[in-house]
């Protein structure tokens, strides 16, 4: 493939993204905001041989921003529950299961999870629901910095771990 041929891809990706933004669907209102993130995050990439990265905890509360997807995937900035076993500092990855203060199909009630923990967001006061089927491995590029360091209770992994099993095996 020759550059010409790279450069039209980009710029008819380009020209669709546009499109999209402009259609009048909620969720792509801030497509190009998203875009600009990523492609500056990719940029990021080029140019790092970063070998350590912030290491976190099972259990751990964090907010994630997921960007906009496709789809009914989970789009946007949303908390989430660290469920890796045992992260370290030259993992670029974690596996997250999303917060949501919805109701729903696969949404395990966890109660005022984010109560206290993070005092500002007037979600605090809803509850939580843990959204079992938008269960994720993300990039830590995707977690903003400056996270309040708080990990659930061992009653509260238990229950997901039960609901997992019970989610994605024939165990009972």
């Amino acid at each position: 493939m020759n550059i010409s041929t790279e450069t039209s891809k980009i710029d008819l990706a380009c020209e669709n993204f546009k499109k999209v933004n402009k259609s009048g669907i909620e969720k792509f209102n801030t497509l190009d905001n998203w875009l600009e993130k990523e492609s500056n995050i990719f940029l990021k990439e080029t140019k790092s041989n970063k070998a350590t990265y912030k290491k976190y905890m099972r259990g751990q509360l964090i907010k994630v921003d997921f960007g906009i997807n496709i789809g009914a995937e989970l789009s946007f900035i949303h908390y989430a529950i660290v469920i890796t076993k045992n992260d370290s500092i030259y993992s670029d990855c974690i596996t997250v299961i999303p917060l949501t203060s919805k109701k729903g199909k696969n949404r395990l009630l966890l109660g005022k999870l984010l109560n206290n923990v993070y005092p500002t967001p007037s979600n605090c006061k809803l509850d939580s629901y843990a959204n079992l089927s938008q269960i994720k491995t993300i990039s830590k590029n995707r977690i903003p910095l400056n996270q309040n360091k708080c990990i659930c209770d061992k009653s509260v992994l238990n229950k997901i771990d039960d609901n997992l099993i019970k989610m994605f095996t024939y165990q009972k």
